[in-house]
């Protein structure tokens, strides 16, 4: 008999497993050819134990499993009445068996009761059991929720066991509102769609939505704080890897110019603003206005590239946000005013002590460097000139272009940029030098020259290396593409005033391979003429014969490569 007892006992059990409502809260995972479960609220994985143990994992009554943090205050009261309830009717149940055996059967019949009473009545027409009762109500239904619900907010047990039917009547609240609010239907694709309703499913019932004003004041002044603070904490990377400004320009159906504004860097990409550039798209000079504003946001010293739509007069407006550009523009109208104005000539000359400030060239790099440095070193009586009495009173200073001149010399950020690309090609123009000289060739030094100055470059902005690091890239891009040559490796290892300095030498030992690669070459596979030019290598590696005397080694510094022997 108490073995036919516990078969049906189980059967029923297992038949009401299978509709439990705690299934509403929950999901089957198929994990290693298992079925676990795991909760929609912490997305725990509840491995065995069933529903009974997912149960106790909601209403954290304990045991071997880990209580629910992030549940509704209503599931969670009511799984705990629940299964207080059932462990209670249990106790009972067993009392009472253990005191009669032969009412067994009523016994089960009231364990099927209590185990049914748990279930909710809309689910007895789907799963049916033998000893089901039509008919009989819920006892105790409000145990199921928190004493404090008041009764017209109290949800309806269709809502707590979240039903197809009242899931259908949500989802067709939500679709009302975005048809009355003219809400594009792709806003539930937003990341922030699903959670905002769990924050509302969180507040249970009772919870008023925020009004027009707390929207449209308080909480955008959160928002917008929010967006301030995420995007100072994107500024801290871009100090510190730099970044990259994109320009996105569209036409919308209205055809109008919009211009998209996006930073990016190693964390991500920040959008800015979006302007309506249908007035000033045509002209670089406009659209460089509004390109310059973002870089100053920005920060000049944090931006690397700045990448745009390939049409002209956007290059154009990206070509006058490169600094070089900007000062050297500036510099040439200083220099021309001045040459351009007797007065104004003869007041640069009596200030500077008759020295000429040079004119930027427009086809010789060297030459606007030059005259950078030129400007540069006049800078203190430029300024003294254009504030002293005798420029000021004179018919000059009232001109619409002498006004200008004066802003152009008193501007700090001109000479700031001035000093900076001074001190950046000083080292180039000297390599320069080298190359453009007809007093020695340039073969035998080249190499060590763009070595050094590169060291030149980054010693003098050792403590701001945002600043030199475009250029040394562009300087190391240019030498490795087209100067980095085997001829200048052999030019440099034939030098003996490099070759025959151990302390210069040991920085550029592999040249050895450039100098080898050269012999390879010209001996146009004549193995004669291989180990003749190899032979004559290490006589000149060894300094013997000709390379040894003292003559040679006192000269190595100062006579030419190729005059040594001669």
């Amino acid at each position: 008999m108490n073995m036919l007892v516990e078969i049906v006992k189980l059967n029923i059990l297992a038949d009401l497993a299978k509709n439990d409502p705690a299934w509403g809260h929950c999901k089957q995972v198929v994990e290693s050819g298992k079925t676990i479960l795991l909760c929609i609220y912490c997305e725990k994985l509840i491995r065995g134990g069933g529903i009974h143990r997912f149960k106790l994992h909601l209403s954290g009554k304990g045991g071997d499993v880990e209580s629910c943090r992030k549940v509704p205050a209503a599931v969670r009261h009511q799984f705990h009445e629940s299964i207080e309830e059932l462990r209670s009717k249990k106790r009972k149940t067993q009392e009472q068996y253990a005191e009669s055996y032969n009412a067994c059967d009523d016994v089960e019949r009231e364990f099927d009761e209590i185990e049914r009473n748990e279930m909710q009545q809309q689910q007895k027409s789907r799963v049916p059991t033998p000893n089901s009762r039509k008919g009989k109500q819920v006892k105790g239904l409000q145990s199921y929720f928190p004493p404090t619900t008041t009764p017209g907010a109290q949800p309806t047990i269709k809502s707590v066991l979240q039903s197809k039917k009242i899931v259908e009547k949500c989802d067709i609240a939500i679709a009302k509102w975005m048809v009355d609010a003219s809400v594009p239907f792709n806003a539930v694709n937003s990341a922030y769609y699903q959670p905002m309703i769990d924050a509302i499913a969180s507040m249970g019932a009772g919870y008023k939505g925020p009004s027009y004003p707390r929207v449209r004041r308080y909480l955008l002044s959160k928002l917008v704080d929010d967006v301030r603070k995420m995007i100072d904490g994107y500024r801290e990377i871009w100090k510190q890897t730099g970044c990259t400004i994109m320009a996105d320009g569209w036409t919308d159906r209205c055809r109008r110019t919009l211009i998209n504004f996006l930073v990016y860097c190693p964390k991500g990409t920040v959008f800015l603003k979006s302007v309506d550039a249908s007035n000033i798209s045509k002209t670089a000079e406009n659209l460089f206005k509004l390109f310059r504003d973002v870089v100053l946001f920005v920060g000049p010293e944090n931006v690397v590239y700045v990448v745009t739509d390939n049409a002209a007069n956007y290059v154009a407006a990206r070509r006058k946000l490169e600094e070089v550009s900007e000062t050297m523009s500036q510099a040439s109208m200083i220099t021309k005013y001045i040459n351009n104005h007797c007065h104004t000539l003869y007041l640069m000359k009596k200030f500077t002590g008759k020295r000429e400030i040079l004119r930027p060239a427009p086809t010789r790099f060297a030459t606007n460097f030059i005259a950078l440095q030129s400007i540069l070193a006049q800078k203190d009586p430029l300024r003294a000139m254009v504030t002293s009495r005798e420029f000021t009173s004179s018919a000059y200073s009232k001109e619409a272009k002498a006004k200008k001149f004066v802003d152009q010399v008193l501007d700090s950020k001109f000479w700031s940029q001035c000093t900076d690309i001074v001190k950046l090609t000083e080292p180039l123009v000297r390599v320069l030098r080298i190359v453009d000289s007809e007093d020695r060739p340039a073969m035998g030094f080249l190499y060590q020259a763009i070595y050094k100055a590169r060291e030149e470059m980054v010693k003098r902005f050792q403590k701001r290396k945002k600043v030199v690091d475009p250029y040394l890239k562009i300087l190391d891009t240019r030498w490795d593409a087209q100067l980095k040559k085997n001829l200048h490796a052999a030019g440099y290892w034939l030098n003996p005033a490099f070759r025959f300095n151990a302390g210069e030498f040991e920085k550029h030992k592999e040249t050895i391979s450039g100098l080898l690669d050269v012999i390879e070459k010209y001996a146009y596979d004549d193995p004669v003429l291989n180990s003749k030019l190899t032979s004559e290598k290490r006589i000149f590696k060894n300094a013997e014969k000709d390379f040894g005397r003292p003559s040679a080694i006192r000269e190595r510094s100062t006579v030419m490569p190729g005059e040594i022997s001669s």
